[in-house]
Parts: C-alpha cells; sequence; structure tokens
C-alpha cells in the first residue's frame, strides 16, 4: 500500500507501467503543474530484492544493508535484542529463521529498516530511489519518516508498562546522533542539484528550534516540514483511545505553529487539517452532521486559507468527506494499526485496565487512518464512480450520494465550490493569508476562534478572522485596537454585510482594516 516498496523504479503492474508515469509527469509539466513524489527510505519491502538477498545469508553482499541482532536469551527463552516498541505497539525486532538472527522494521514485519550507518548503502539508496526520479523529471519529494534514518544505540529503554516486554520508545528511534551529517549529504548529492522542493514528515511534537534546524534554508536539509503538534492532541492514553480536546488547545497549537513563517527563522512550514494519516478533519474536529457538515466544511477551508504557510489539501477534503459511519464493524477497518490498537483494547480490558470497548470504538471511529483511505467520491453512480469494477478494496461510503464531486460541480454553495473561491482568495492576498503575521486573540474562548493576519512590511493593511467553532449563532466583538471602518472580504455565509452581531453555526468571515 505504498510503503513496503519492492522495486524503486518500477510502479506495480496493477497500476500501469513506467511510461505510464513518464506521461503524467510530462503532461502535468504542459499544464504547468509540478509533480511531488512520495519518498520512503527508511525501509524497503521484505519482498525488495536486497532484502531477499540479504535474509538468504549472512555472507550476502546485502547483508549490511539491513540491520541484524543476535537474539538475548533470558532463562533460556529468546527474546528481541532490546525492549523497544513500533510504532505498530509491538516489537520492532523479528525472527528470521534462515539465518538465526532478528531484523528491526521501526514499522511492519514487511517493512526492513536500511542501514543507514553504510556509506555505499546511503549511495545507492540515492542513486536508486531519488536521482533515478530527478532524472526523469519529478520536481520534489514528500520525505516519509525523515527523522528516523539515524539509530540511537540498540539499548533497553524505561519500562513504563509492567504488562508488556515492548515499551514506548519513540524517543530512541527519532533524530539519531547522525541524522543532520545523512541529511544534508542527501539534499548535496540529490535535492540541491536538482533545485527539488522537499516535505519532511517529522513525527512527535517537537520545539520550534528543533524544526527551524531541520528546514531553515542554511541549514541544507529540507524545504518545509510536516509537523505532527495537531493531530497529536486528541490521542489518549495510547494510539486511538481518544481524549477531549478543547478549543483553547487547538488555537494554542496553531499559534505555535504559525510562529515558524516568521521571517526571523529563515524557515517554511506546512498547514493541514488532513492526509493518508488523519481521519476526516469536519468529522475530527467539529460537527458532521447532515445540518452542518456543509457549514464546518466551510469554515474550515477560510480557516486554512488564512494560515500562514503551503497549504496541503487532501483528496475528498475539498467536497467535505467525513468519516465512516459509525455502524460500520471493526472488520471494515482495514488499517494493519486499526487492527493492531483494536487487539491491544481487548488486551487492556483482559489485563483489567479501566477501558471499555465503546470507548475503544470511539477512538477507531473519530481518529483512525481508516476515514482517508475510503474511495474517492467522484458521483452517485456505482461505487462513487470511483471504478466500474463491483469491488474496491474498502468500502465505498454511504455518503457518496450526497456527497461527491459532480454533484457540487453543479452546486454553487457546495464545499467544493467554496474551496475555489477560497484559493482564489488566499492568492488574492498572499501577502496576508500565505505570508502574515498571525496573533492569536481571547485565546481562552472556548467558543470562537479569532486571530488577525498582517503583512510583515506593514502594508496591505490588517485582517481579522472571525471562526465560529459551534452549532451555535456566536456573538463577537471586533476588538478596539483595530481601527477604521472594516471592509469584509469574504465570508461562509452569502449576504453578510459585514460588522458586529451574531456568527452563523460554523460561520467564518475575513475583515480587513487599512
Amino acid at each position: 500500500m505504498g510503503y513496503d516498496i519492492s522495486d524503486y523504479q518500477k510502479p506495480d503492474p496493477s497500476y500501469g507501467k513506467l511510461e505510464d508515469i513518464d506521461a503524467i509527469i510530462k503532461g502535468a509539466h504542459d499544464r504547468g503543474l509540478k509533480i511531488l513524489f512520495d519518498l520512503v527510505i527508511n525501509h524497503t519491502s521484505h519482498l525488495h530484492r536486497w532484502f531477499k538477498d540479504a535474509e538468504s545469508s549472512k555472507d550476502s553482499k546485502y547483508r549490511d544493508y539491513y540491520i541484524w541482532r543476535p537474539p538475548r536469551m533470558i532463562d533460556g527463552k529468546r527474546y528481541p535484542p532490546t525492549n523497544w516498541m513500533s510504532c505498530f505497539q509491538e516489537s520492532p525486532w523479528e525472527w528470521s529463521e534462515k539465518t538465526g538472527e532478528y531484523y528491526l522494521h521501526l514499522f511492519t514485519k514487511e517493512q526492513p529498516d536500511l542501514n543507514w550507518e553504510l556509506e555505499h548503502v546511503r549511495k545507492h539508496i540515492y542513486e536508486e530511489a531519488v536521482t533515478f526520479w530527478l532524472d526523469r523529471g519529478v520536481d520534489g519529494f514528500r520525505i516519509d519518516t525523515s527523522a528516523l534514518y539515524s539509530k540511537h544505540p540498540f539499548e533497553d529503554v524505561p519500562i513504563l508498562d509492567k504488562f508488556n516486554y515492548e515499551q514506548p520508545s519513540r524517543e530512541v528511534q527519532e533524530f539519531g546522533p547522525r541524522l543532520a551529517e545523512f541529511l544534508q549529504e542527501m539534499n548535496r548529492e540529490t535535492f540541491a542539484k536538482y533545485g527539488s522542493v522537499t516535505i519532511a514528515e517529522l513525527g512527535g511534537d517537537l520545539t520550534t528550534p528543533k524544526v527551524v534546524d531541520m528546514v531553515a534554508q542554511k541549514q541544507g536539509k529540507f524545504s518545509m516540514a510536516i509537523r505532527f503538534d495537531l493531530v497529536n492532541e486528541d490521542h489518549g492514553d495510547f494510539y486511538l483511545m481518544p481524549k477531549e480536546v478543547p478549543l483553547s488547545t487547538l488555537k494554542r497549537v496553531q499559534a505555535f505553529q504559525q510562529e515558524l513563517a516568521d521571517p526571523s527563522h529563515d524557515a517554511w512550514l506546512c498547514n493541514y487539517l488532513e492526509n493518508h494519516d488523519q481521519a476526516r478533519c469536519i468529522s475530527r474536529f467539529a460537527d458532521d452532521s447532515p445540518e452542518h457538515r456543509v457549514a464546518v466544511g466551510k469554515m474550515l477551508a477560510l480557516h486554512m486559507v488564512t494560515q500562514s504557510g503551503t497549504l496541503l489539501l487532501y483528496q475528498g477534503q475539498e467536497i467535505g468527506m467525513i468519516n465512516m459511519p459509525k455502524d460500520w464493524p471493526i472488520e471494515d477497518y482495514k488499517d494493519p494499526l486499526t487492527q493492531i490498537y483494536w487487539q491491544n483494547v481487548q488486551k487492556a480490558i483482559k489485563d483489567g485496565r479501566d477501558y471499555t470497548l465503546e470507548q475503544g470504538m470511539q477512538g477507531a471511529q473519530k481518529l483512525a487512518r481508516d476515514h482517508a483511505r475510503t474511495p474517492m467520491q467522484w458521483s452517485g453512480e456505482s461505487q462513487a464512480g470511483f471504478t466500474t469494477g463491483d469491488s474496491t478494496w474498502m468500502r465505498v461510503m454511504d455518503s457518496y450520494k450526497e456527497i461527491n464531486v459532480a454533484q457540487q460541480e453543479k452546486d454553487p454553495q457546495s464545499v467544493l465550490n467554496f474551496w475555489r473561491k477560497a484559493l482564489k482568495f488566499r492568492k488574492e492576498h498572499e501577502e496576508l493569508c500565505v505570508f502574515g503575521h498571525f496573533e492569536l486573540l481571547d485565546p481562552s474562548n472556548e467558543k470562537t476562534f479569532m486571530y488577525t493576519k498582517q503583512a510583515y512590511d506593514g502594508d496591505h493593511g490588517k485582517a481579522l478572522v472571525a471562526l465560529n467553532w459551534t452549532s451555535e449563532p456566536q456573538s463577537f466583538q471586533i476588538p478596539e485596537s483595530l481601527k477604521g471602518e472594516p471592509e469584509l472580504l469574504i465570508s461562509t455565509v452569502d449576504g453578510e454585510k459585514g460588522g458586529n452581531g451574531d456568527l452563523a453555526p460554523w460561520e467564518g468571515r475575513v475583515y480587513l482594516f487599512k
């Protein structure tokens, strides 16, 4: 499914041929578009020729391309080399019977980690997975798990959970001692030579200096970064266990992220609410009920287009797709991470922890990655117009007849057409929206989200963004510090004339003060 790559230079035959990719790249360039590829180089598939050869013998010329360790024997029983826990909440060490050693996989066992410590391995990765595509015209990459390439010493971590051998160990899996060296070398050898745009995926909750170190131009690593600060907030004690997050917390995190756009950092950031690893933002952060989901989709669109940085819009977000129905059983969740989570919920209950199956299911219903991976809803026809086949790898959402591209193309009040309007607005006011200084107002208010955007050169006036984050009308007052007559630039509700007054449920407005 995209992350266990068995051949970096050929597409899966079910998707086409290399010539088809060349045609897509050329077609995009002919239309003034640029192409970014996902770059997955922390690990390969266990079916990659390197790993199959490496696992066959300790004398394989590819043996050192991966990370192998002998077992640890405790009371006559075989254990993995460390007590680490992978992101899938199991041991990241897999026993290989063929050669009597464990190999490291920070993700699933089908995704063995590459050994970046050796120069010849790194050079082969650059040649095989990066420059091959740059030579074919790819304009840049979103770099998967970009902080994991350098490994920390393979030593046990403290025991935090007496019920398990595997222990939470994210802190020893990221930002290893040679990471900066590896990233700067890769940039020099590949991206910088082609003028590529690079988007680093940075997991965890990171301080501003740590992120700046990864994306400041003088550091020579990446162009910008995807951070997890916002999307980590509503996870509870363990993966997918839900936690209520007040609006004031979302405000604080957004303000923290916007700080990166300050020119003094020589850095840049991405802003997003959805991607392939996150649930649908309307369901997750707001209200996906039939009476409010359209208003919410527009309000969140306006929020996104008034945030500094490079905006990332995920497929289906532009039509306001929502999470899977709550009556779908856990068997309809296909993501391995969700299924492992469900097993852990059942184990936690059996171990006597204070959880319930209902709580566990609520977590999957709100936060699972599966919600972003249902078929794109193109029309109200069979299989949502996604395929002429009889079935899809995941069920088509029940909402496809009400939420689809074909229907929204014809509706001037649709989420899709508001996104078009909002993106045009963002381009017309890029000094404020894309590059402007963010200042949060009324941070403790749990019902409205208000902030100003002002160009750093002091020109172009100051924009006030007012968002109602509830399903009820909310009054708001324009701050006294904003002088002059406000000009309403855009609203999610047609016919609004501007000035003080109630915001409709989930309404958003932007005023300009000159």
